[in-house]
């Protein structure tokens, strides 16, 4: 909307976050059934049995989730509601708490927060993920920001701040595991680089009390490989299964490299979505779910690498849900070079802090 002024432009991004909010109110009671509402079905029966967690193979996180889950379950059971329906509005209240942290980003940088509010809840993947699939990378993704605001906020260097911030990315690990990598872009935040290593401790510390499961948890959550698919180096996979191990510690490596170059970087909203790309580049498999993670913080920064991303990702899920011709061996190729589209514009334009500062300007 580059022609709209003053409230025309927010009348228009009104009516992108209206479609948004509806369509999260609705589509949760009517989508189809998606297998990982399904897998969540499974771990709330298998919770609510007191049989061992990790005993499916269906799930593949810390157990926190697991305990949402069976809230979730009990609530519908409570209101004879649907609990795919409740999973999945769930989802869209965590959507809804994204979008206001995402407004404070926007205005600690001089961006129209109405424009932010309106690509995130308007993106047609984040409402398929959220509304449509159930699944829960946005829980994450959500205390990765308010970690982010918390160190944006107040000072950098100042105590309080950084046991804030160590709090939430604590939390956003021990829901899913996406972010495990992204408390290293803090190394120069906070004043004393011991406190990192909490999120680390406390999530290995939620899985005590599944000590017996240990194998389970091994092979089902530490070694988990996402499913491979016609997308970058997924490819060398479908090809040959025995380039998983190869791929996946190439992916960690990609990961690790950028964390470190990515600590000094001004603008944490631009590391955290540099890093999620460079993950992406690297992944030896793919869900539309994944997509959640860069598009989020992309919301602040929109551009070119954004829009490309949503298009080619939107008409990949809908190729692949109704199995149109091609869908699964081109369109996930098409992501891939998106993504490293997005990531080489972002790359070549991060700041470095100077002297632990950020700089002026």
């Amino acid at each position: 909307m580059p022609n709209l002024r003053g409230p025309a432009r927010v009348a228009g991004f009104g009516f992108l976050v209206a479609c948004g909010l509806t369509a999260r109110l609705f589509l949760p009671w009517y989508a189809p059934a998606s297998v990982d509402l399904e897998s969540y079905s499974i771990v709330a029966e298998t919770v609510a049995n007191g049989r061992p967690l990790y005993e499916t193979r269906r799930y593949n996180y810390p157990p926190v989730w697991a305990g949402a889950i069976r809230a979730l379950d009990l609530i519908a059971g409570a209101g004879k509601m649907s609990f795919d329906g409740v999973v999945r509005s769930f989802l869209g209240v965590i959507d809804v708490a994204t979008v206001v942290v995402l407004m404070r980003l926007a205005r600690c940088r001089s961006i129209d927060r109405w424009k932010v509010a309106g690509l995130f809840l308007a993106n047609p993947v984040s409402i398929w993920v959220t509304a449509v699939q159930g699944q829960f990378d946005n829980v994450s993704v959500l205390f990765l920001l308010i970690a982010i605001l918390a160190s944006e906020r107040r000072p950098t260097t100042g105590r309080a701040a950084a046991l804030l911030a160590v709090g939430f990315l604590t939390a956003s690990i021990l829901i899913k595991q996406v972010t495990a990598l992204h408390p290293l872009l803090w190394l120069r935040r906070v004043p004393r680089r011991v406190l990192l290593l909490a999120p680390y401790i406390v999530t290995a510390a939620a899985f005590l009390p599944f000590a017996r499961q240990w194998r389970a948890i091994r092979d089902n959550v530490l070694f988990y490989r996402a499913v491979p698919r016609s997308y970058g180096f997924s490819e060398w996979i479908l090809y040959n299964s025995r380039w998983g191990a190869p791929v996946a510690l190439l992916g960690l490596a990609a990961g690790l490299v950028a964390a470190w170059r990515l600590k000094d970087e001004s603008d944490l909203v631009r590391a955290c979505l540099i890093l999620f790309l460079v993950l992406l580049a690297f992944a030896p498999g793919f869900g539309t779910q994944y997509l959640v993670w860069p598009l989020t913080l992309g919301a602040v920064r929109s551009g070119a690498g954004y829009f490309l991303c949503t298009i080619s990702g939107i008409l990949w899920t809908l190729g692949s849900h109704l199995g149109v011709p091609g869908s699964g061996q081109f369109m996930g190729h098409l992501i891939w070079l998106c993504i490293v589209f997005w990531l080489v514009r972002e790359f070549s334009g991060i700041r470095p802090r100077v002297g632990g500062q950020e700089p002026v300007g």
